[in-house]
């Protein structure tokens, strides 16, 4: 419409001019509310920024008393963790062990003899074992790397192998089992065996083993005299009784070398004091009836004897004996001790390496030398931990053997370097031996109680500045959020006093601040029931150095004095976990604590229909109808537009007709002359 134009026209009057002029006018409300559809929309984005942060607020709160609470988290902390490390979950009890590692856990790990580049291996059916795990698989022939490769893919659950050139023309392969433990020692099978002999990997074994029967005809005296009622033999369990003394011959003596170990369990039971019962004296003669006459009517009952008998005294209880150093062995006829046992209501096994002790055995020597304590034995062997089957490795680069940890004075086995079921919820790895106990504590996660308590404090400063910004017109509020970046500054000058007087945010701030400063009931009583008195303050002490009032401090913000925080958190969680979230009445439901009035408080300006929600929600409802007064003013000014143009045209034309009859009278005029 404002490019329409009249042919024929030929006034001066500068139409579009004016009806442009016109239309502006006309579009004053227009731009009025497109104005106000964006201080809705700046004032809907500033309580949706609000509401981020009154959920951040409502969020940390929450974190620190509920379920998931920082406060139920554990962590194991090693004294070394070159030798051992663990990981705790939040059900794992608060205590300390101490825990020295003896034994690594390891796996076999078997190497050949040095092979030219140009050995192959032959065709046919391989099979492995690893403990009670076996793997099989056909093989082509090919190359010693072939041969490595094949193993890797068809029996990498349980076998690891690869080649090593171990000079410039020779290359040796390595074959490692996947998996620790004593009980899961690597064997070979089928055409494995001839590999490994070839290969030199393996040899044929020379070395027998021995199981030491315990039947009662093997039992015989050793130096004191042996009844059947000082020992018991059932099931291969033999039963040693407090002061008994025997031996197990060997025949004939059997000869050993530095490989063989000596395996047995032993358990024992310690008598209570309280269940020996004390001697008593013995009841004495039986002194017959002395017999009576009767004499007219009249019986007459002679005088009993009277046996004068010595006074008696009670046996001493024997002296206490306590010696764990019960067995030996013989050999050449020498006694040699063996290690002393722990007291254990349950069977330990026991591995001494006698093949590095003597070089042969001719008898086991038990002497219970104790008054209180009953041993029992089982499982006696002697066995050569490097066999395999029938076959021995030549080159072991490690055997299968079990880890060996002490704790707390107790010896325990176990087949892996993984320990799940030690200490309840606990699970320790094992990464070297050590010397000297190392020291493992389960404790509370201090720091992470702590991040969990900086990051409430800071989103309830965050919030506090945020409502500070938007109702008061201070450029020293957002100098003082050294926490914002300068684009968010600038953000910020734009907001500052823009909701000046708004009463929700007024209540809002001054009931945030009141709950801070709140005692809340705590088991440590009056020593704990401040946040102040866990090193977190509010304006209670704005007063700074020299008496100079800090106005941050004033405002409500907090701080936090990370030195008074740590010491209360190591010496007492549970009062400061009591201080943020706490169940006074025993019902299992938290309903006190600074945190949980935070996250209550919170909870109707953040739910559906509540305050926040509400709020945007008429804001929404505000754009809404102003956006369709624009839509309906556009389309008036569209109308507007077409009317003055129809009306200024029209004008054009009565002009330009009156102009042309102007024009014709003129030459009328200039003819009748």
């Amino acid at each position: 419409m404002s490019d329409l134009t009249i042919p024929g026209v030929t006034s001066n009057i500068d139409t579009p001019k004016m009806v442009n002029a016109l239309m502006d006018v006309e579009r004053i409300p227009l731009t009025r509310m497109e104005s106000d559809v964006d201080i809705h929309k700046r004032n809907k984005n500033i309580w949706q920024e609000l509401n981020l942060g009154l959920s951040r607020l409502k969020d940390n709160a929450n974190t620190l008393y509920s379920f998931n609470s920082p406060f139920a988290e554990k962590i194991a902390v090693s004294e070394n963790e070159t030798v051992l490390i663990a990981t705790a979950t939040r059900k794992a009890i608060e205590e300390r062990k101490s825990i020295l590692v003896k034994q690594m856990a390891t796996a076999d790990r078997f190497m050949s003899q040095s092979l030219d580049k140009d050995f192959r291996v032959e065709a046919g059916t391989y099979r492995f074992m690893v403990g009670d795990e076996e793997v099989e698989f056909t093989f082509e022939g090919g190359t010693l790397q072939d041969f490595a490769d094949a193993i890797n893919k068809k029996a990498g659950k349980l076998l690891k192998a690869s080649v090593v050139n171990n000079t410039a023309t020779t290359q040796v392969l390595i074959i490692e089992a996947l998996k620790t433990g004593a009980k899961n020692i690597l064997i070979f099978f089928d055409k494995a065996i001839d590999f490994g002999l070839e290969s030199g990997m393996l040899k044929k074994v020379t070395t027998k083993s021995l199981e030491v029967k315990l039947t009662s005809s093997n039992i015989q005296k050793f130096e004191n005299p042996l009844t059947p009622d000082m020992y018991a033999v059932k099931d291969g369990m033999l039963t040693v009784n407090p002061g008994t003394e025997l031996q197990i011959p060997i025949r004939p003596p059997f000869i050993l070398n530095e490989n063989l170990i000596l395996e047995y369990e032993v358990k024992t039971y310690v008598i209570s004091e309280d269940d020996i019962e004390e001697t008593q004296p013995p009841p004495g003669p039986e002194i017959p009836d002395a017999g009576s006459i009767e004499h007219k009517g009249i019986r007459i009952f002679s005088e009993k004897s009277k046996v004068l008998l010595p006074e008696w005294q009670a046996e001493e209880l024997p002296e206490h004996i306590d010696d764990m150093g019960i067995l030996f062995f013989k050999s050449e006829g020498k006694i040699l001790p063996l290690p002393q046992i722990s007291d254990s209501e349950d069977f330990q096994k026991v591995q001494v390496p006698i093949g590095k002790m003597a070089d042969n055995l001719e008898a086991l020597v038990i002497k219970n030398n104790n008054t209180h304590r009953y041993f029992y034995i089982r499982n006696i062997n002697i066995i050569d931990p490097t066999t395999r089957g029938d076959y021995e490795p030549v080159n072991p680069l490690s055997r299968a053997g079990d880890a060996i940890i002490e704790m707390d004075g107790i010896e325990i086995v176990r087949d892996s370097n993984i320990i799940e079921d030690l200490i309840p919820e606990v699970t320790i790895t094992l990464f070297g031996e050590s010397d000297k106990p190392v020291k493992l504590s389960i404790e509370h996660d201090i720091e992470l109680i702590k991040e969990s308590i900086i990051a409430f404090v800071g989103s309830y400063n965050q919030l506090i500045t945020q409502i500070d910004i938007l109702t008061r017109n201070d450029e020293a509020i957002i100098d003082n959020a050294l926490y914002m970046t300068e684009r968010e500054r600038e953000d910020a000058r734009e907001k500052l006093g823009i909701f000046q007087g708004d009463l929700t945010l007024r209540q809002l701030k001054s009931h945030l601040q009141n709950i801070m400063m709140n005692p809340y009931k705590t088991a440590g009583g009056q020593e704990l029931v401040l946040l102040a008195q866990i090193g977190i303050s509010t304006s209670s002490n704005a007063t700074g150095a020299g008496g100079a009032i800090n106005k941050t401090l004033l405002r409500g913000y907090i701080q936090i004095d990370e030195a008074m925080l740590d010491e209360v958190l190591r010496n007492n969680p549970e009062w400061v976990k009591e201080l943020f979230g706490n169940d006074l009445d025993g019902d299992l439901i938290i309903d006190s604590g600074v945190a949980h009035a935070i996250d209550f408080y919170l909870k109707p300006y953040l739910t559906t229909g509540g305050t926040i929600p509400t709020k945007i929600s008429s804001i929404d409802s505000q754009i809404v109808r102003k956006e369709k007064e624009i839509a309906d003013y556009q389309e008036h000014l569209v109308d507007y537009e077409a009317q003055l143009r129809r009306k200024y045209g029209m004008m054009e034309g009565m002009l330009d007709s009156l102009e042309k009859s102007s024009q014709q009278l003129d030459n009328f005029n200039k003819n009748n002359k």
